[in-house]
């Protein structure tokens, strides 16, 4: 539910097309998990605005007729257990279950806070949505979404989205931020034959 990592989406699926043979491993950032307040008008604004720069930046689809309710609460929390619980049974399809749930979002106006929703979009692949439904509500997923955000703060990444190299446990930042595929790729080659 970040827009910035809609917008680089694009870039992800040219990258794992083009560099097959390295693993994209998807970690979910503390985005708005915490957030209990509905949005004001001047958040809703700002998160408006940057619909609009991230379209202009990536040319990423957007629905700018959407206007989030009043009592829209911007928490992220549940759709990062659906993504998790989802992962644990299609972990080679999390990069396309993710982006349904975007997708979903910014183009059909879905509100990813809702477990039906989340559902209803899981319901389009191979998976066992009782077992997902339960999963979601388990210590297990809670457990590998908290790994998650610890493996963000010991990295310091703090600007989504983020894209790292990884080599026997060693981590080197590529992107902090949104940064157009012909420029990662160029990185990426030279960090493969290097």
């Amino acid at each position: 539910m970040c827009s910035w990592c809609w917008g680089f989406s694009l870039v992800i699926q040219r990258l794992k097309e083009s560099f097959p043979a390295n693993d994209i491993r998807f970690v979910l950032t503390p985005f708005r998990i915490d957030t209990t307040e509905p949005m004001g008008d001047a958040l809703r604004n700002y998160v408006l605005g940057q619909w609009q720069k991230v379209y202009q930046t990536t040319g990423q689809v957007f629905d700018f007729g959407f206007v989030m309710p009043v009592n829209f609460i911007y928490n992220t929390r549940l759709a990062c257990f659906a993504i998790k619980a989802f992962s644990k049974q299609l972990p080679q399809q999390e990069f396309e279950y993710l982006n349904a749930l975007q997708y979903a979002f910014y183009t059909k106006n879905k509100d990813l806070t809702k477990e039906a929703v989340l559902i209803d979009i899981a319901n389009h692949f191979a998976v066992d949505i009782n077992i997902m439904l339960a999963d979601m509500n388990t210590k297990d997923i809670a457990s590998v979404l908290e790994q998650d955000f610890n493996l963000c703060q010991q990295l310091a990444i703090y600007s989504y989205p983020a894209l790292m190299t990884e080599k026997d446990g060693n981590y080197a930042m590529l992107a902090s931020g949104y940064m157009p595929y012909e420029e990662l790729a160029a990185m990426i080659s030279a960090n493969v034959t290097s």
